[in-house]
C-alpha cells in the first residue's frame, strides 16, 4: 500500500493521510518542481549509462510539459508507471490527484446530481465510497492525434462536510481507432484501475 504520507513526507495539508494500493511497479509523486528535477537527473544517468543522452531532450520536454499541466489542474499527486516498473505493468495512463471544492460553505451535492444525470456517474461496483464515471475526447501527442479515456473517482474528504471531494482522474491514451471498453487489454486494466481504487481508504493520521 503506498500512503499520502510517505509519499509526500508527511501528508499534505488539509488533507487528511491516505493509503492506495497500486499496480506492481507504479509510484505515487508529488508534482513540484523537486520531483522534476530528480525525474529527469535519474533519467538523465539511465540514458547515459545505455548510451542514448539524445533522448534526454524528448524526454525532458515531456516529463517538464507533463508537470506543468498536473500543476496547472492544481494537481498534488500523480500515478504512474515507475521506471522499475515491469513490461506488462508499463501501460499509457497516469492518474491526476486534485481537491474538488464548492463555493464557499456549499455541499458538492449539486454536483454530483449533475454527474449522475449528465455523465452517467455510478458508485463504484457498489461502493459507497466512490462515484464513478467516464469521459472520451481526441489530443494531440507530438503532431498525431490520439484518443483519451479518462475514468474520474470522487470521494469526499472527512470532515468537510461534503463541501470538498478527492478527485482522482485516470487519463488512458489510445489509438484513435480502438475502444479501450471492448478492446482486450485495456479492458482489462480498466478493471484493474477501478479493483485499486476499491483499496482506497482514509487513514486519519
Amino acid at each position: 500500500m503506498t500512503s499520502l504520507r510517505e509519499m509526500l513526507g508527511g501528508g499534505r495539508q488539509g488533507i487528511p493521510e491516505f493509503r492506495l494500493s497500486l499496480p506492481a511497479g507504479w509510484t505515487m509523486y508529488d508534482t513540484s518542481g523537486e520531483t522534476e528535477r530528480a525525474l529527469l537527473d535519474r533519467a538523465k544517468v539511465r540514458l547515459r549509462e545505455a548510451h542514448r543522452p539524445e533522448v534526454y531532450a524528448v524526454l525532458e520536454g515531456h516529463v517538464t510539459r507533463t508537470l506543468a499541466a498536473a500543476r496547472k489542474q492544481g494537481a498534488f499527486v500523480m500515478i504512474m508507471a515507475g521506471e522499475d516498473a515491469p513490461r506488462w505493468s508499463t501501460v499509457p495512463i497516469s492518474v491526476l490527484g486534485t481537491i474538488t471544492r464548492g463555493d464557499g460553505d456549499v455541499s458538492l451535492d449539486a454536483m454530483v446530481a449533475d454527474a449522475v444525470e449528465r455523465r452517467g456517474a455510478r458508485a463504484l461496483d457498489g461502493s459507497k465510497q466512490f462515484l464513478r464515471w467516464t469521459d472520451r475526447r481526441t489530443v494531440e501527442l507530438s503532431g498525431e492525434t490520439a484518443g483519451a479515456f479518462t475514468v474520474v473517482y470522487l470521494t469526499p474528504v472527512p470532515g468537510s462536510r461534503r463541501t470538498q471531494a478527492l478527485q482522482l482522474t485516470a487519463t488512458l491514451v489510445h489509438p484513435t481507432d480502438v475502444d479501450p471498453v471492448t478492446d482486450d487489454h485495456m479492458s482489462l486494466w480498466l478493471e484493474l484501475l477501478d479493483s485499486h481504487m476499491l483499496t482506497f481508504a482514509w487513514t486519519g493520521r
